[in-house]
């Protein structure tokens, strides 16, 4: 549909479309809807068979922010028991996929800036969730995709992985592939 845009979310979200991670966040100018819904439509139809689901969390100073996840990701990631214990304590009471997304869009809303437990949706481990709430987002002992409060070395191998799949991603996407071609089926 429109390439630019897909390389726009090649370039912010490849560790997910790698399935590397649960979730990936990024913003886009806002478009008139009826363009924004028909760009979501399109990427959902060529990701949604991939395990991947594209929708809009929050529009705030003419931007819309898109989040780009694994479905069944973040199912696994919401029944452990100890992420529903957290997420619990921030007032979410369905862990379904959709109503746990809904709850966070709707504390997005009302929030000024973005809650911090949306993190875990991003795939960020619950130590370093915790410690950057604790903290105020002082005090980490690494900083790279997020504040590290946790296990400094386990978080710089993923960071280093994370960086090699945006540089292979966009080198492919730039070569022609698309986004299903670059996008991993979730395993069966």
């Amino acid at each position: 549909m429109n390439r630019l845009l897909d390389h726009r979310l090649v370039r912010q979200c490849a560790p997910t479309l790698a399935g590397l991670k649960v979730g990936s966040l990024f913003c886009l100018e806002s478009s008139p809807s009826e363009t924004l819904c028909k760009q979501l439509a399109h990427w959902n139809k060529e990701l949604n068979p991939r395990g991947v689901c594209v929708r809009v969390i929050a529009e705030r100073c003419g931007r819309s922010f898109i989040y780009v996840y694994r479905e069944d990701a973040l199912k696994k990631l919401i029944a452990e028991p100890e992420i529903r214990h957290f997420l619990a304590t921030y007032g979410y009471t369905d862990f379904s996929t959709d109503c746990a997304l809904a709850y966070m869009t709707a504390r997005i809303r009302k929030c000024h800036c973005f809650p911090h437990e949306v993190g875990l949706f991003l795939g960020y481990p619950l130590e370093d969730v915790k410690g950057f709430i604790i903290n105020g987002g002082r005090n980490s002992k690494y900083t790279g995709y997020w504040k590290v409060y946790g296990d400094v070395t386990e978080c710089e191998k993923r960071f280093a992985c994370f960086r090699k799949c945006f540089d292979v991603f966009n080198k492919l996407f730039e070569k022609g592939y698309s986004l299903p071609m670059l996008t991993v089926r979730n395993a069966a």
